[in-house]
């Protein structure tokens, strides 16, 4: 599954270096083959940065980890790349350091969501770590961009990234769908697992077959193509010349009006602006510098708890369950008093969490905390009993025992 999530931003990714290629009108001079391997690089920072942001818990560390992944990559653009040009290691480490802050933005994201406790808010998925069918019309584009400016580099590699994609995404659909299914139908646990996916992959295949056949004449015929340059469309046309009118003057030298500006000022200079005015505009710009400041550091504070809090030590998603607090979270709450969590509060968000994690479709509005725990496959588990005893008590208000 990690494998096609890293190639799914792959073939995204180095698409970009053959578009700007083809868009400035410039061949590589290694060749088609060779860009391709050189394009094939940012796969070394898509990997280690969803590592990194999976398994350090510190932000500061992670950005020296990326910063660290782009020099390694700028070392061996000038070890072994270092005549391919200006534009090629610039757009590469363009390319590593947005998919630093990509994944380190919804690492944030994924954070504040886990804070929220919201029952009913779909999960967040990252762009990088979904591949998709819908992703297909990139590529779609990519084509038609090549055949308008004459650059058969970049058609084919859309072409067969295109193909390829497909394929890896079709496969992680399948999966996450067999998984997502398995989850939520707790009958279906009598089947075997290995027969379920036997089945499915056969169907899979069978149809990835099918597909691959009707492929087979866009590829013998990928040399016929009949390409434009949009560049030159406009070479035979001619544009007439843009006049502007010459605004009359409505007495001696100068612009209109000025005789007007002369009458009121009685002859003599305009007056100077008032020095009040300056000193308020002082005022104002420092005032704006220090809460531009004051934002930028509450903002860093907080990016650092959210990064932070979001995972343990192990790399492990914290999902803050324990009957007892941490010390980070009771000095957290001592902070915000107004919004410190009350025992009948804790328990009912834990009853939320828990259903949730056993849950992944959205409960009905009328369903009782029996259905939701039956349908959530908890009925019989004893901790859900007794946490279903403490919760029905802080529903009608009586005392937790």
């Amino acid at each position: 599954m990690r494998l096609l999530t890293y190639l799914h931003a792959t073939l995204i990714e180095m698409l970009v270096l053959p578009l700007l290629y083809a868009i400035a009108g410039i061949q590589d001079a290694d060749g088609e083959g060779m860009l391709y391997l050189k394009c094939l690089l940012i796969l070394v920072p898509v990997a280690v940065t969803e590592i990194a942001v999976r398994r350090l818990k510190n932000p500061g560390v992670y950005l020296l980890c990326a910063l660290a992944v782009t020099g390694a990559v700028w070392g061996v653009i000038r070890l072994f790349f270092g005549g391919s040009g200006a534009l090629y290691p610039i757009v590469i480490l363009a390319e590593s350091i947005f998919t630093a802050l990509i994944r380190f933005r919804e690492r944030l994201r994924l954070a504040r969501q886990r804070k929220e406790n919201d029952l009913y808010a779909a999960p967040a998925v990252s762009l990088l770590n979904q591949p998709s069918l819908g992703f297909l019309w990139y590529f779609a584009v990519m084509y038609v961009i090549g055949i308008l400016f004459y650059s058969k580099t970049l058609c084919d590699y859309a072409f067969w990234n295109g193909a390829v994609y497909f394929f890896a995404a079709l496969a992680y659909t399948y999966i996450t769908g067999t998984n997502h299914y398995l989850g939520l139908n707790r009958r279906t646990k009598s089947i075997p697992r290995k027969r379920l996916y036997t089945i499915g992959s056969g169907m899979l295949g069978l149809f990835a077959g099918l597909v691959l056949i009707a492929m087979l004449p866009s590829f013998l015929l990928a040399g016929q193509r009949r390409y434009t340059d949009i560049r030159t469309w406009s070479d035979n046309m001619q544009f007439a010349e843009y006049q502007p009118e010459i605004p009359q003057q409505t007495g001696g030298d100068g612009y209109p009006g000025d005789d007007w500006i002369m009458m009121l000022n009685e002859g003599g200079a305009p007056p100077e602006p008032s020095k009040l005015w300056t000193y308020l505009g002082w005022i104002f710009a420092v005032a704006g510098i220090v809460f531009l400041i004051y934002e930028a550091v509450k903002m860093l504070r907080q990016v650092f708890h959210e990064f932070r809090d979001s995972f343990d030590e192990n790399g492990d998603k914290v999902e803050e369950l324990d009957d007892e607090p941490s010390q980070k979270e009771e000095r957290l709450n001592l902070r915000r008093s107004r919004k410190s969590d009350s025992e009948s509060e804790r328990i009912r968000r834990t009853y939320r969490r828990t259903i949730r994690k056993h849950r992944n479709e959205i409960p009905a509005p009328y369903e009782s905390p029996s259905e939701l725990e039956k349908n959530a496959g908890l009925s019989e588990d004893e901790e859900m009993k007794l946490l279903h005893k403490k919760y029905e008590s802080v529903r009608y208000g009586q005392k937790v025992r």
